[in-house]
């Protein structure tokens, strides 16, 4: 079978080195499966691998572009694992800006057949951050506090929405007070803007509760503002850097609270999961997804022919791309099943 798919022959700039080209994917062979790919967000980590930065992580060129994405079985090889026509979620870095991808069937997950495959196609990376976030880090009972700023960020949002399904509460922080009522209405507990006296906004607002787990998204100035808010023995997560700044922590107060910094890669707290664990927490977001317990703003869909406007519309911030962006690689699939 032969595909359409955006490959890059060499890194640099992602518009200069980024190109359509015609793949031979070949049959799949007892163990694979070719899948018609539904739908595929751009994420910023796509254009860094087109730039050689993320080495440890990023496929050396030649490579298929692509990182993450939903879609259904066209064709299985003999040994079976799933019917032609089931939705799957692809492996990570599975090059799915492509119209199919063969793929070895024991690396797929597989998804609901019911629900917006665009909305579900941020799974695999932005539902699973979330979830992993919410999970594996801080050992949090129903009803505690969780706290985090950038929560206007798609993986801000989905935290607040995968928290009210595990009944946690999130105090959310946000730059500006006319995002506020949009993340109440999503489901947010409370939502505070950012300045210097976060910590005392945050104590008001929660009736001086005792939040055990920060997540920062910003670094800089804003990480010790975040640690301030946090209790004795608390733990803070950073998985951003929107500040464009290393961390900025006292050391006093890090020392005298017993405060824990710590960095959050997604990859590294999903190695030890088993593929049975990782069948229940997809499961889980795929049907919170599906019955819109989970939905992530849409910035646009792009047609596969127009990646290059969709990287140039990833490539924006702020109210120029108010959501995620995604390719429809196969658009006659949104809303049908045609293989």
């Amino acid at each position: 079978m032969k595909t359409l798919a955006v490959v890059y022959k060499r890194n640099g700039a992602p518009l200069e080195v980024a190109e359509l080209d015609t793949i031979d994917l070949g049959d799949p062979q007892a163990d694979e499966a070719i899948v018609q790919i539904e739908a595929t967000p751009i994420h910023m980590a796509d254009l860094f691998y087109m730039e050689g930065r993320l080495p440890q992580w990023a496929p050396a060129p030649p490579a298929m572009a692509g990182i993450e994405a939903c879609g259904r079985i066209a064709q299985i090889g003999a040994d079976g694992g799933f019917e032609i026509g089931d939705r799957v979620f692809l492996p990570r870095r599975g090059g799915t800006f492509s119209q199919y991808v063969k793929v070895k069937t024991e690396k797929l997950t597989k998804a609901v057949n019911h629900g917006d495959p665009v909305q579900l196609s941020l799974m695999p990376i932005n539902g699973a951050t979330s979830y992993a976030m919410m999970t594996r880090v801080v050992d949090l009972k129903p009803g505690e506090w969780v706290l985090q700023n950038a929560a206007n960020s798609s993986c801000g949002r989905f935290n607040i929405s995968i928290a009210k399904q595990l009944g946690l509460k999130t105090i959310n922080v946000v730059r500006r007070q006319e995002l506020v009522p949009d993340l109440l209405a999503l489901g947010a507990d409370k939502v505070v803007v950012d300045g210097d006296d976060l910590r005392e906004r945050v104590s008001e607002a929660t009736g001086g509760a005792k939040i055990r787990y920060g997540i920062d998204a910003v670094a800089g100035a804003a990480t010790n503002r975040m640690a301030e808010s946090l209790d004795i023995g608390g733990v803070l997560a950073v998985y951003g850097m929107m500040s464009g700044q290393p961390c900025q922590v006292a050391g006093d107060l890090f020392l005298m609270r017993d405060l824990t910094l710590r960095g959050f890669c997604t990859p590294y707290f999903e190695v030890d999961l088993s593929v049975d664990d990782k069948q229940k927490m997809m499961t889980s977001l795929a049907n919170w997804s599906a019955d819109g317990l989970l939905v992530a703003k849409i910035a646009a869909t792009y047609p596969l022919s127009d990646f290059k406007d969709a990287m140039r519309h990833e490539m924006e911030s702020g109210a120029a791309r108010d959501g995620k962006v995604v390719i429809l690689p196969n658009p006659e699939l949104i809303g049908g099943n045609a293989l």
